[in-house]
């Protein structure tokens, strides 16, 4: 086995735990004209699916599962002994690029666990999808799981490239999070779900006719949330997830 599939078998099983969304609702782009690579059109290795019934597939993998945090319940937490791999960007380009070409995907989902500090891993994220649309005009979906502790100027860059963004939740409670997830803090996720969330309203708005900004995640964001790990009430988990829809 090659060092690129063995770090795909570990990033890829790593991966499983991320929720993926599927491509619907997407800005239409097409290479029918023989310009750029991929496409968001058409009929769908991982699989999501499109409220229409169609089949996405997705390369879905992390770009490392090193992480510096702790979090109880995730298997990729700092003192899980666990096989660990790290892929570089150009092999995530790469990657994405070949399996799309031998039609295997039609996007990518790229998540990672927490190296160096959240700027430094999500300026790696981005730069994966920066390059696939700038540099290969690489026109297919792509999902990017960003990290609430990084800054807004990242952010919104991530919504420049990536058709849909998702930020973890973690759990339905400020104290449960602060015992099983302690790095992590509840009001920075708040905080850059509203980012976003003001990101995407701003660049679907008409009233700015020509001088519209540009597409940001136009297949909004996604979150999920942890059921089970604490003694949250249901209606403590039904209240949290009717906040996050309507606040």
């Amino acid at each position: 086995m090659s060092q690129v599939a063995r770090k795909l078998a570990i990033l890829a099983d790593a991966a499983k735990y991320d929720a993926s969304c599927s491509s619907s609702g997407s800005t239409a782009r097409k290479s029918l004209d023989g310009k750029g690579i991929g496409s968001t059109e058409g009929a769908g290795i991982c699989h999501s699916y499109a409220p229409d019934g169609r089949c996405i597939s997705l390369l879905k993998v992390l770009l490392t599962n090193f992480c510096t945090y702790n979090c109880h319940y995730c298997v990729n937490r700092v003192s899980s002994n666990t096989p660990r791999a790290r892929f570089s960007v150009d092999e995530v380009v790469s990657l994405t690029l070949s399996f799309y070409k031998r039609n295997y995907i039609e996007g990518l989902f790229l998540s990672s666990g927490i190296i160096q500090s959240p700027d430094y891993t999500m300026e790696q994220v981005v730069e994966v999808a920066r390059r696939l649309r700038t540099v290969h005009d690489f026109r297919g979906y792509i999902h990017l799981k960003t990290i609430p502790e990084a800054s807004p100027e990242l952010l919104s860059e991530a919504g420049l490239y990536a058709d849909r963004l998702s930020i973890n939740v973690e759990l339905p409670t400020r104290s449960s999070l602060s015992v099983l997830a302690p790095e992590k803090d509840h009001a920075s996720i708040g905080r850059s779900m509203g980012t976003i969330r003001n990101a995407i309203e701003e660049a679907s708005d008409t009233s700015y006719g020509d001088h519209k900004p540009k597409a940001f995640a136009a297949a909004g964001q996604s979150t999920q949330m942890i059921v089970g790990a604490d003694d949250a009430s249901d209606t403590t988990i039904l209240d949290c997830s009717d906040r996050l829809y309507n606040g």
